[in-house]
């Protein structure tokens, strides 16, 4: 069984702050971390496309393909879909070939 990386970039609908999606974002968390096979998720910004980037790290390709479904499918998770620009959305998910978390 591999890791499997799970992106989702996106952009904010007009008007919403950092501040909006750093509180949805976290009330999400709960419902996502719960989830099977979850193992870390962060969020990073872009500045020069104004593009956020949501990382999340599952034990598997099912397990995240199921958690897709189930994220959007949760009340929990709909006050931060509602602030994405849904035009702009990318998902991917990616098997991890090589890791290390080694301090350099």
């Amino acid at each position: 069984m591999n890791t499997v990386i799970e992106m989702v970039s996106f952009k904010l609908s007009a008007g919403v702050t950092e501040q909006d999606l750093l509180a949805a974002t976290k009330q999400s968390h709960a419902f996502v971390a719960g989830l099977d096979g979850f193992q870390y998720r962060s969020l990073s910004y872009n500045e020069a496309s104004q593009t956020w980037t949501d990382i999340v790290y599952w034990q598997s390709m099912e397990t995240a393909k199921a958690a897709a479904e189930a994220f959007m499918a949760s009340a929990d998770c709909q006050a931060l879909i509602a602030l994405i620009d849904k035009d702009s959305v990318v998902m991917q998910h990616q098997t991890v070939q090589f890791s290390s978390c080694d301090a350099a």
